[in-house]
């Protein structure tokens, strides 16, 4: 959602390190704030956006005194915000739009039946680079973040999050990427 709203609300960000390009989505959603609260709004979404990424990953069964991180950016308080009124006011009066976007992005991807179509499945890379090595892997666990955004780069968050263009998780330099992100595990 916070890639959306970078989109509706024309968010200029640096990109580097943990953020990626902008999202591949045309045209872009309305915009809600005035071009006047550009910095504020600026900073917000940068503090958003690292908030989200370097969260823990969310684990069942959910923990109700200690929620995800990304509860606090989501209605009816948004109170992840709360140091960002213009962008607030934003996430507020488009929510419902970018929720919409969101479910019917994800209902796509999954009656089109990509989540089981994985060209190269994860685990047949990492027996290639087993056997390569000659070494067998220690259990491990990688987070491949896919997000649909116009960049090239496999953007690390942690020692096993990464951020993943979906043009790249969908190219055909996937596979020989992949084996490079699981091969320091093997």
């Amino acid at each position: 959602m916070a890639l959306w709203f970078r989109a509706a609300e024309r968010i200029q960000v640096e990109v580097g390190g943990v953020v990626p390009g902008p999202m591949d989505v045309e045209p872009p959603p309305d915009r809600r704030a005035a071009p006047s609260d550009a910095a504020e709004l600026t900073e917000g979404w940068l503090a958003w956006w690292r908030s989200l990424v370097t969260a823990p990953s969310t684990t069942l069964p959910l923990d109700r005194q200690n929620p995800p991180v990304e509860w606090s950016f989501a209605p009816p308080a948004f109170s992840g915000l709360h140091g960002f009124p213009a962008l607030r006011q934003a996430v507020a009066g488009g929510w419902e739009e970018a929720h919409r976007w969101h479910n019917a992005r994800k209902s796509a991807g999954l009656a089109s039946g990509l989540h089981l179509d994985e060209k190269v499945p994860t685990g047949q890379v990492v027996a290639e680079a087993e056997h390569e090595l000659g070494r067998t892997a220690q259990p491990f666990s990688l987070e491949l973040v896919v997000l649909p955004v116009r960049d090239d780069e496999i953007r690390p968050v942690g020692p096993y999050r990464y951020l993943v263009p979906e043009r790249v998780h969908n190219g055909p330099r996937w596979p020989g990427l992949l084996r490079s992100l699981v091969t320091p595990y093997v």
